[in-house]
């Protein structure tokens, strides 16, 4: 594979341009943040306020955010553009092996040949660690098993290898975590150092096994199963210790950004657990407000993401990957991330609670259409309130023409960049090529933070 020329960029880039712009516009009276802007303080956001949100609607805003997308177009045409790639724990880990350093080498390589600028890189799953641990214990991938080498240090950080590699070469990484999945298998975890949430949550004063746990509309809690185990939003300290998680990572790693996935409910029927029901003070889903009550929950824990994580390092983007459209408006008929997952991924966008979202624009057989996936985007769009919205495409198709046009599609409705799903797939097409020499040939770097 040949190596475009592309400038060596760091975390952030300058961009006096956008900030002369910008100041003419201010001095026009056209970005008063006083006009339209929403407070940062999260105390001012709290689940009992949010509990009645209503569906996500289109809105208008004169605060600055609005202008930046355009000023950022105008200022940098093509020089800003996010261009991320998802690698999960599957991409370069296999059961059975063991992984060695340099299996995250040929990862970054690839990736920077093909014009990406940023990598989501997942470091937690399920209540474990793909880095130095911290809070919870190293992941048992790491030493070839599922579970029963949990704990067990495999002799290297794979965080750390990856920040150093990908840094050399001119891309950010964003720390990315599962967030309210805290265990996958029919077998319980073996007991640790630090000891495993599996265990720490059943252990905590007033806790047992099921207390933390997602329950179902018959009071069923979720068990063990070859799936996800999930804890509930609805539960302090499972929100406590996903915040702290988060900390402990940006705290001690140079990231540049930090990615939320799983942020969400398992499915409708949950969660019927006692403390949700405790909080709420009537039984769950006795009321339409219940789902409301939620979504609260769920935004909390972003909200708590952007004042307690974000200003520990400067610049650090922080984003979220996201259902595919929270309301079915257009009758595709898959599932709602508002209704369905109680995600209210536009709200978050709307309270500037995130930097970017990413759509997962896949999985739902309408999208596999051009002009519904892009619909979608344009939703988004409408709803960024002047942050990013980074579509999510998949690379699991047979044509790379379906990558390119929707990356086409992304950049016609205005998109900061896009999201593409994920490293194995790429590998296993060989697109790498394709994207080089066709929408990544222009180099770019991601987009800057410019909002407080």
């Amino acid at each position: 594979m040949s190596t475009p020329s592309r400038p060596t960029f760091g975390h952030r880039v300058p961009w006096a341009p956008v900030l002369a712009t910008l100041a003419i516009l201010v001095g026009l009276g056209l970005g008063d943040p006083a006009q339209g802007a929403v407070p940062h303080d999260l105390s001012l956001v709290s689940p009992t306020a949010l509990a009645s949100s209503t569906p996500p609607q289109a809105q208008q805003t004169t605060s600055i955010r609005t202008y930046l997308p355009a000023v950022i177009a105008q200022a940098a045409a093509a020089n800003y553009e996010a261009r991320a790639l998802w690698v999960t724990r599957y991409d370069w880990t296999t059961y059975g092996q063991v992984p060695r350093p340099e299996a995250i080498d040929p990862i970054v390589e690839r990736a920077a040949e093909a014009g990406f600028n940023l990598i989501f890189f997942q470091v937690r799953a399920h209540g474990d660690a793909y880095y130095t641990p911290g809070l919870e214990p190293w992941a048992a991938r790491l030493t070839g098993t599922n579970g029963a080498t949990l704990g067990q240090d495999p002799g290297w950080d794979p965080l750390a290898r990856m920040l150093e590699r990908a840094h050399a070469r001119g891309l950010q990484v964003h720390a990315y975590i599962n967030v309210y999945t805290a265990w996958l298998g029919t077998t319980a975890p073996p007991h640790t150092s630090p000891e495993h949430i599996f265990w720490a949550f059943s252990y905590m004063p007033g806790s047992n096994w099921a207390y933390w746990r997602q329950w179902d509309r018959n009071h069923h809690p979720m068990n063990l199963n070859t799936g996800y185990l999930w804890a509930s939003p609805g539960v302090e300290f499972v929100e406590d210790h996903a915040v702290a998680v988060a900390r402990d990572i940006v705290s001690r790693y140079p990231v540049d950004g930090l990615h939320l996935d799983l942020v969400r409910y398992a499915g409708a029927d949950y969660s019927c657990d006692p403390r949700s029901e405790e909080r709420y003070g009537r039984t769950c889903f006795s009321s339409w407000e219940y789902a409301g009550f939620q979504r609260s929950l769920v935004t909390h824990l972003v909200g708590r993401m952007a004042t307690e994580v974000r200003p520990l390092r400067p610049n650090l983007m922080l984003s979220a990957a996201v259902w595919w459209y929270p309301i079915d408006q257009w009758g595709f008929g898959c599932s709602e991330g508002y209704n369905d997952y109680y995600q209210d991924s536009q709200a978050w966008l709307a309270a500037g609670l995130v930097d970017a979202v990413a759509p997962m624009l896949y999985g739902c057989p309408a999208l596999d259409d051009l002009d519904n996936w892009t619909a979608v985007v344009r939703d988004f769009q409408a709803h960024r309130a002047g942050r990013y919205v980074l579509p999510g495409i998949s690379a699991e198709v047979d044509s790379f023409s379906a990558i390119a046009e929707r990356i086409a599609a992304a950049r016609a409705v205005g998109a900061a960049g896009q999201a593409l799903f994920s490293y194995t797939s790429l590998n296993a097409h060989n697109y790498w090529d394709d994207l080089a020499n066709g929408p990544y040939a222009q180099s770019a770097a991601p987009p800057p933070i410019p909002w407080p």
